[in-house]
């Protein structure tokens, strides 16, 4: 009698427990989205109260129920068996410098091009020697995340060069460390998010720190020196810039993730009615065509991971 009543509780309590935990997933990667990606999981929970999706953003060992979150183009020779990266949402990175330091004014009013901005920012012995042409004549000191930081890789693709050329002091952690090292050192430069760079409550751009004049049309100075987040938004979501990078960001989901149907109901939701979020937190929209590419591969994935 008592091992049939231990048995009935073996069957119907944990179903609520085990729902819990099949609805609660640690965030890890690129941590400038996870803002943008809490707020995502708190309107889809007010909008689908049955759900209730947690996300742990402290590291932990559980792989299966970890949700990774990537800020480049990840090629499908770096996904491991049934992995697969939803793309939800694109960020922009600008460069940036201490509000003193003496560049801007020897950069004056023309701006750096992007060549100019490749010599400054990275280091291309190894390509043209030490020639001294090859040489920035602007002298700043460098500061950026380790080689493997997703915004080291895309910084380096955009320029056309390897993350371990990307020249400069190191700065380990968040890139939000990246604008207090700047604000410490008037000489410092670097390239960061929109997310980051703007203060993205009364959309301005931080204090102690400037944008690098750049090389652009003169409709896109116009608009960039508005300092003003949601104009620079919309004129990236509308235009290619030179001299500015814009990635995707995406989930990485495997073949566990992909059999959730809450995760991608979820993703679904993201790519729908998420993106209205974006702008808030300093994040561009993905155009109509990957958006629809993006859902149809959800659809595509989840009905091959449930055979």
């Amino acid at each position: 009698m008592i091992k049939a009543f231990i048995l009935m509780l073996l069957i119907s309590l944990p179903v609520s427990a085990q729902e819990k935990e099949l609805n609660a997933f640690n965030l890890a990667g690129a941590k400038f989205t996870f803002p943008l990606i809490e707020k995502w999981v708190l309107e889809y929970n007010k909008a689908n109260p049955q759900a209730q999706i947690n996300l742990n953003t402290k590291q932990n060992v559980d792989v299966a129920h970890t949700l990774k979150v990537v800020a480049y183009q990840v090629p499908d020779s770096d996904l491991l068996g049934s992995q697969t990266v939803s793309y939800v949402g694109r960020y922009a990175l600008v460069p940036v410098s201490n509000k003193r330091n003496p560049i801007i004014a020897k950069v004056g009013k023309g701006g750096l091009s992007k060549k100019a901005l490749k010599k400054l920012f990275f280091d291309e012995s190894d390509e043209y020697g030490d020639e001294p042409e090859t040489k920035s004549k602007f002298t700043a000191t460098v500061y950026a995340r380790e080689n493997q930081a997703p915004t080291t890789i895309t910084l380096s693709r955009y320029f056309g060069a390897k993350p371990s050329e990307l020249k400069g002091k190191k700065v380990l952690g968040d890139d939000i460390y990246l604008l207090s090292a700047i604000k410490k050192d008037s000489t410092g430069v670097t390239f960061n998010s929109l997310s980051y760079v703007f203060d993205t409550r009364n959309r301005k751009l931080r204090s102690d720190i400037a944008l690098l004049p750049l090389n652009l049309k003169s409709q896109q100075k116009e608009v960039l020196n508005t300092l003003d987040i949601d104009n620079t938004i919309a004129l990236l979501e509308k235009s290619n810039v030179e001299s500015i990078p814009v990635s995707n960001f995406g989930f990485v989901l495997s073949k566990e993730l992909l059999n959730n149907k809450q995760i991608t109901d979820f993703v679904k939701w993201v790519l729908t009615n998420g993106q209205k979020f974006n702008h808030e937190f300093g994040f561009l929209n993905l155009d109509e065509t990957t958006l629809t590419s993006q859902r149809n591969q959800i659809d595509e994935k989840y009905l091959t991971a449930i055979k």
